[in-house]
Order: C-alpha cells, then sequence, then structure tokens
C-alpha cells in the first residue's frame, strides 16, 4: 500500500489547546465539509467522523482521514442492539447484528441506537465536530462509553457555550445538524458548505436596523429588505404577494405568508404568536408544543420541553421565550430559543391571560378572575398590581404590554364575558399603581416605538392612535389599519408587532375545528356515529363496559375548548345523549368504573384541578375524590374498582404516575416517579399489569410493569414512538398510536409479559391527545369490547382544504405604512 504523507497535528491535537477562533473554526468546517460532500457524491458514508481523524497541514489545508469504517461497513445495517464500548470491531458480523459502530461522542442518535444510517449521521457528527471546534468541548461526554451514549440520545446540547460573535445564520445551521430526529436534520453536506462560504449573503448599502438591545454586525441583522425579497422568490416554503400604496411616491411595503405546517392556534384563551423585538424569530404555537422560526430559514423548531405550552412572550434581549399552559394550568414558565428543559418561574393564584417582559427583567402577566402580576424572571412570589373591581362588573385583567419607558403597562380591563365583545383599553402607572381606562374598547394592545397604540377589535380589524406615553393620553382619533386578524372567542387576538417594525398576524379562519365521532374497523373502513349525534368539540371518547354508552367531552364552542367542556353521555342505540355534569368549565379524562355505573372524572371549575366522581346516569351528586397541588388527570380504573390511576403534572416537577385507593384513608401512592414525562396510566382487565407513556428514551414510547409491584421488571411496547395506549377486553392485546396509525401488540400475561412486534392496523387522519389540548399520550379514542372497531374522532377539515385556513402574514417597514396612515408630529 501506498499511502499520502500528511504533517501537521490533527484537529484534536488543535482543540486540546483550546477554542479555535470563529474565522478559522470557519474555515476549517468549510474544508471538512468539503471532503464529506466529495463522499457522499460517491456514495460514502465516513460514519467515523471525529477532530482525531482530521488533520491541519501547516499551509492551513484541511485532510479527513480513517474512512475504513465506510469502506468495511455494509450499507443496509439493521437491529437494535447497541454496546458499550466508544469504537467497534470493523467485521462484517458484528455490524449485521445490529451493534454500534463509530466513537461515542460524534455518533448520531439513530448510528448509537444501532439503527441502519445513512450521510445524515454524517452531518450530525460535523455538527459535533464544529461545535468542539468552536468550544473546546465536546458536545456530548461521559465516563464510559455507555454514559456518552446514554447523553448522545437524552441530553440536548449546550448552545449557550458557543462562542457569543458565531453569526446567527451559522448557530442556526449548527443547531440544524444536531436535530436528534434525523427527518429534521439538513439532508445535504452541500448546503451547510454553502451557508458557511456566505454563499446566501448579499452586500446592502445604508445603515444597519438599529437594534434596541446591542449593536450587531450586518450578518447578525434581520433580513434587509432586498434579501427577504431574493428569499421570499426562492423558497418553496415561503408564499409572497407584493403591496404597493396607491400613492407613487409611497414606499413600498411588502408582505408574505409563512407556510408553517406544524402552526395550529390553540383553543385557550391565549394568543398563538410572538415576535423577537429585533424581528428575527418567530414563536407559534404548534402541533407538538412551540415553534421558533427563524425569517431567513426554511422551516420552524420545535422548542423541546414546550409540550401544550400557549401564551409565549420574548425577553427584550430575544433569547428567552416565556409560556404558560394551555391546558388550564397556572405555572408561569421560560425556555431558552437555544433549547434546554423549562424553567418554572412562578405559579400564579389564577389562570394566565398574557404576558410581557420588561428591560429589567420582570415579568407582567394579566390573570383571569384576577388582576396583574409581577414576578422577577429568575423566578420568586407573584405581587399583584391591580385588583379585579367585581363590584364593578370586572371579570380579569388581560394582555399587558408594558411601555418603552418601563414605568407604565396598557392592558385589558374585562368587563364581562365573552371577552372579546367586553374589553375595554386601559393604563397601569406602575410608580403610583394607578389605573387610568382609556376610551377605547379593544384587545391585545401594543404600544410601539413610532407613538401609537395599536389594538384589535372583536371582528378582526386592527386599529391604531396615537398616544403619548408620558401623559398616558390616547390623542386623535383611531385609524383603522388592517382587516383579517384571527380573534378567538374569548378575545385573544393573534398578532404581534416587533420593535424593528415587522407585523406578524395569523389570517383566515378563526381556530377551533368542530369534531366528528366515527367508527373505524381494523382494516380502516369508516362509518359515521349516529346521524342524529351533531358535529361539535369532541374529546376523550370512553366506551362502557357493555358497550352501549360513550362517554365524551363535549364543548358546544368549537373556538374555546375548555369554556364550557363537560361530560355527555351518548346512547350509541338510540342516537341521543344527556350530560352528567353541569357548569362547564375544563371538565376531561371521564373513566368508568366497574359495571358502568360510576364515571370519574378531572374537574377544572376552580383554579385548582381536583378529581371527582358521579352517577353514569346523571342523577346523582358529584363527590370530591381528590384535591391537593399539582394538576390531576384521572385515566384507569381496576376493575374490582378499589384503585382509581391518574398521572400528576406538578409546577415544581414533571408529570408522574400515581394511584388513588378508593377505599380506607384513600391517600394517593405513588407508582412512576422520575426526571421524565410519565403519564397516560392504563390497568389491564386483570390488574396485573398496566401501561404508560414515557418519554425517559428521547421520544414518547409505551411500556408495560407489573402491578402492584414496579421493580425493575419493565417492558417496552411501542417501537420507533406510540402513545395513547388502550387494552383490550380480555387483555391479550395493546393497542397505541404512532402519529396518524393505530398500530396494535398481541401479549401474553403470565409471571413474565410477552408481546409481539407491533402491527399497523390502519391510518388516517384522526385526532390525536395532542390535538384535544396539548396534553398528550392520553388515549383520544377507545376500542370496542370484541376489539373489531374503534372509536375514532375526525377534524372537519373544510376550512382547511378550502385554503383559508390557518396563516402566518408578514408585514416587512410595517411602520412606514403605518406613518403614513397615522402620522405623529
Amino acid at each position: 500500500l501506498v499511502l499520502e504523507l500528511i504533517e501537521g497535528p490533527t484537529l484534536a491535537d488543535r482543540i486540546a489547546e483550546g477554542p479555535i477562533p470563529v474565522d478559522e473554526a470557519l474555515e476549517i468546517g468549510g474544508q471538512i465539509a468539503d471532503a464529506l460532500e466529495a463522499a457522499h457524491e460517491q456514495g460514502i458514508v465516513h460514519r467515523d467522523l471525529k477532530p482525531a481523524n482530521v488533520k491541519v497541514k501547516a499551509d492551513g489545508t484541511v485532510k479527513v482521514l480513517d474512512f475504513g469504517l465506510a469502506k468495511a461497513v455494509s450499507s443496509d445495517t439493521r437491529g437494535g442492539g447497541a454496546t458499550t464500548s466508544a469504537t467497534m470491531s470493523l467485521t462484517t458480523s458484528a455490524t449485521q447484528i445490529g451493534m454500534v459502530i463509530g466513537t461515542a461522542a460524534y455518533m448520531a442518535p439513530e448510528q448509537a441506537k444501532g439503527k441502519s444510517v445513512d450521510k445524515r449521521a454524517d452531518i450530525w457528527a460535523f455538527g459535533a465536530v464544529l461545535f468542539e471546534v468552536l468550544t473546546g468541548q465536546r458536545l456530548f461526554s461521559g465516563e464510559t462509553g455507555s454514559e456518552t451514549l446514554a447523553a448522545v440520545m437524552m441530553q440536548e446540547p449546550a448552545w449557550e457555550k458557543l462562542p457569543a460573535d458565531l453569526p446567527r445564520n451559522l448557530s442556526s445551521v449548527l443547531r440544524r445538524c444536531l436535530e436528534k430526529d434525523p427527518r429534521g436534520r439538513i439532508r445535504d453536506i452541500g448546503d451547510v458548505r454553502l451557508v458557511m462560504r456566505g454563499a446566501f449573503e448579499m452586500e446592502v448599502g445604508g445603515p444597519p436596523e438599529p437594534s434596541s438591545v446591542m449593536t450587531r454586525h450586518i450578518w447578525q441583522q434581520p433580513l434587509p429588505l432586498a434579501l427577504a425579497m431574493l428569499i421570499v422568490g426562492i423558497i418553496g416554503g415561503l408564499s409572497t404577494s407584493i403591496f404597493r400604496p396607491s400613492s407613487g411616491t409611497a414606499a413600498e411595503i411588502m408582505r408574505f405568508t409563512i407556510d408553517a405546517q406544524e402552526f395550529v392556534p390553540v383553543t385557550a384563551q391565549q394568543p398563538d404568536l410572538a415576535i423577537s423585538p429585533d424581528g428575527g424569530r418567530v414563536i407559534y404555537t404548534g402541533d407538538m408544543g412551540l415553534y421558533i422560526r427563524e425569517v431567513n430559514e426554511l422551516e420552524g423548531s420545535l422548542l423541546r420541553g414546550t409540550d401544550g405550552a400557549a401564551g409565549a412572550f420574548i425577553s427584550p434581549d430575544g433569547e428567552w421565550v416565556g409560556f404558560v399552559s394551555a391546558s388550564g394550568g397556572n405555572p408561569l414558565q421560560r425556555v431558552s430559543v437555544s433549547g434546554g428543559p423549562p424553567v418554572t418561574i412562578a405559579s400564579l393564584p389564577s389562570p394566565v391571560r398574557g404576558g410581557t417582559w420588561s428591560r429589567d427583567d420582570e415579568i407582567i402577566v394579566g390573570t383571569s378572575g384576577g388582576g396583574l402580576f409581577q414576578v422577577p424572571a429568575g423566578g420568586g412570589e407573584p405581587e399583584a398590581l391591580t385588583v379585579v373591581d367585581t363590584d364593578n362588573g370586572e371579570v380579569g385583567h388581560y394582555w399587558p404590554s408594558i411601555l418603552p419607558d418601563g414605568r407604565a403597562v396598557v392592558f385589558v380591563v374585562a368587563t364581562g364575558t365573552p371577552v372579546a365583545a367586553n374589553g375595554q383599553l386601559a393604563v397601569l402607572d406602575l410608580d403610583t399603581r394607578e389605573v387610568k381606562r382609556l376610551d377605547l374598547a379593544g384587545l391585545n394592545p401594543r404600544y410601539v416605538t413610532t407613538g401609537h397604540l395599536i389594538y384589535a377589535i372583536q371582528d378582526g380589524s386592527l386599529f391604531g392612535v396615537r398616544f403619548d406615553q408620558v401623559r398616558r393620553e390616547i390623542e386623535g382619533s383611531p385609524v383603522p389599519l388592517l382587516e383579517g386578524v384571527s380573534v378567538k372567542a374569548v378575545g385573544a387576538a393573534n398578532f404581534t408587532i416587533s420593535d424593528a417594525g415587522r407585523l406578524v398576524y395569523q389570517s383566515g379562519a378563526v381556530s377551533g375545528l368542530s369534531r366528528s365521532l366515527a367508527w373505524v374497523d381494523r382494516q380502516g373502513a369508516e362509518e359515521p356515529i349516529s346521524l342524529n349525534v351533531q358535529s361539535g368539540q369532541y374529546v376523550y371518547p370512553r366506551l362502557a363496559p357493555d358497550g352501549n354508552f360513550l362517554a365524551v367531552v363535549i364543548s358546544e364552542n368549537v373556538d374555546d375548548l375548555g369554556s364550557d367542556a363537560d361530560i355527555w353521555m351518548l346512547d350509541l342505540e338510540r342516537g341521543s345523549r344527556y350530560r352528567v355534569t353541569f357548569g362547564g368549565n375544563n371538565r376531561f379524562f371521564p373513566v368508568w368504573g366497574p359495571g358502568g355505573e360510576q364515571v370519574a372524572f378531572a374537574d377544572g371549575i376552580t383554579v385548582q384541578n381536583t378529581l371527582r366522581v358521579t352517577r353514569a346516569d346523571g342523577a346523582g351528586q358529584i363527590e370530591l375524590l381528590l384535591d391537593r397541588p399539582g394538576i390531576q388527570f384521572p385515566t384507569t380504573w381496576t376493575s374490582d374498582g378499589g384503585v382509581l390511576g391518574f398521572y400528576e403534572n406538578h409546577p415544581e416537577s414533571f408529570r408522574d404516575i400515581w394511584v388513588l385507593p378508593l377505599e380506607g384513608e384513600s391517600l394517593p401512592q405513588p407508582l412512576v416517579v422520575t426526571p421524565f414525562q410519565d403519564r397516560a396510566p392504563t390497568f389491564s382487565p386483570d390488574g396485573r399489569w398496566f401501561a404508560y407513556v414515557s418519554d425517559k428514551s428521547g421520544r414518547d414510547e409505551v411500556y408495560v410493569r407489573p402491578y402492584p409491584t414496579t421493580g425493575p421488571q419493565e417492558y417496552a411496547i411501542s417501537v420507533e414512538g406510540g402513545t395513547e395506549p388502550v387494552w383490550s377486553r380480555d387483555g391479550r392485546e395493546l393497542f397505541y398510536r404512532n402519529e396518524d396509525g393505530v398500530l396494535v401488540v398481541s401479549v401474553e400475561t403470565s409471571e413474565v409479559l410477552r408481546a409481539s412486534a407491533p402491527e399497523l392496523l390502519f391510518s388516517g387522519s384522526y385526532d390525536l391527545d395532542n390535538s384535544a389540548g396539548g396534553i398528550g399520550g392520553v388515549p383520544n379514542y377507545d376500542v370496542s369490547s370484541d376489539g373489531t372497531r374503534f372509536v375514532m374522532l375526525k377534524s372537519d377539515r373544510s376550512i382547511e382544504e378550502s385554503g383559508s385556513g390557518p396563516r402566518i402574514t408578514v408585514v416587512l417597514d410595517w411602520f412606514e405604512e403605518l406613518e403614513q396612515r397615522i402620522p405623529t408630529p
């Protein structure tokens, strides 16, 4: 063999001396990307890219070495086993049985799990190497190879370690290289190379866009108009239209829509959009939580840990997102835009309705049934700023927005329900605590730096009026600015404005889709359930033990599921219905008791959730089962009637699984308490096992444990993700869902549990739990007693199919139009 002699240190040697400066790091990274692109074009995947396999010659030339694994490993490696060693043998036999190869710290998650890999594994490794070059520290590490592999699969990168002067677009690309799910990862290293070489940058004349936080280089600025127009023209994810004012001398104002398929407006009393002060990032609610999208990127990224989040608002420096739960909880939380777990700031005494973040790091929130509260962003006890005047009909103080001087807040005084028709604008002086009502009826007020107060009204129109922030008074008459902004029935208006003058709003239909019930057999054939039962907001259907009745949560208000939700009974034979709870407001998760005589449920009619039970025929009184801190959700009842299983979402912890004995002292007992999101327990018919959902592997999967013993025995049921477990009535099958699919596993339950491989029964656009309140994991369907058909929920998609569904519209340089419409002195 004749090999090239390559002199010089390895990249590992260079990193050992400390982080490499950004400019040099990007040059090295660009050459590594060149090498990988050349290999990928020849159908070669390196599979073991790491600093020790990269040499830097004295003239700056970078060489990628050691393609041994790429040459020796079959491209169709499959299997599930994983080894604990850091680097595996290169024998073909080893890889054929699914053993991992490569070096642990640089493995892609799918590679660490022993799955087949493609060029996206190299893209992950490239991201890991570039991260180490920039920070001087490994992306993930552990004392042993197995600990490192676990960190790769479970932990999030420490994004805060990246250099402060790293260009934002390169930081974004690095994050996309290190997306754990390969489907969300950049697919071609050539795209990374082009970004690193500045292929998408343009020279733009004129002064940079002003920032209220810090001075930024040109590549840190939000997109200039010309570049935004270019991107809008070439990116398939954006559709554009240019708006030209009637005046021939007026500046052109550009509008375009963001095609965000994951955008799902929540049915809670929260807005769904937020924008960073510099206008570079948009936050929106989606199918799995909050998503963040750079204006100059192709798609949004999920902010992990924000499952069920809503009401997002952004810190003045644009680095943190505050939010609350869409499911009715009151914990106020924040999460870094760079990733990492959410941090609980405080728990409010009333449901939160909007928030704003001041420059002195204080957060002010509105509440339903209460006033405005202030709490330090770092955490602390909430301080009441206003008090609701119930004698004069006030029902809450909503949607605060702090003025630039930090000394006053504009907000909405709700004087009745629905708030959309009963909101009056007001301003609070933070020094004197004096509240001054403005002579304006409106929603979601926002003061902008041009000296205007912008707000919405019930019909979706956006208005503006001059506002003197010193005297706290309006000047002149309001002027209509825009129509077609989505306003929810409860009053939350979906628009947001950056300090830099970008307007973002939801256009099209108001959120909230009607749902209908359907029978679906094991082959996917569908038929509607009873023509006498009208469509509505149906969620969490539960078949009675005899199969004749269906307990279901129904809300007549399709725009706000929680506003009047109650438990109803549907007589499947006669097509009639009757309710078993009254009064409305967040009654969810019906659970049948043995014999079908009782139904337990979660009751959120007060600020604190409780567990209650009532007769299934609706004739008895509702009885209290449990009332304690935290929010509890019942999901299962043992066949002997002795134990109710539930999971708890506590403000100071993640979700955990508990049981409540219904005889004797009835003190709740922990069943599964871990640092992960454990939820949706369901007992097997014989009461000896329980299935549940946990994200401890890094994604939701279905597991089974013995009951009441909860020792080391545990069985993984789902493969490649799973939620919403349901046992068959004979206990021989366990059903679960994975995205659009319904799957079944055959089980034998003796001293040990034996489960078959999952089998896909059918797929379809049926509502998951995430689309019915955002809690995630609880069955949003049920199975007939003979296991031959399923009760499924189907949303009315006519609005979406007609092309008039939710859209995110962005208006660049909107302040120019605002000044034209409402000139200021």
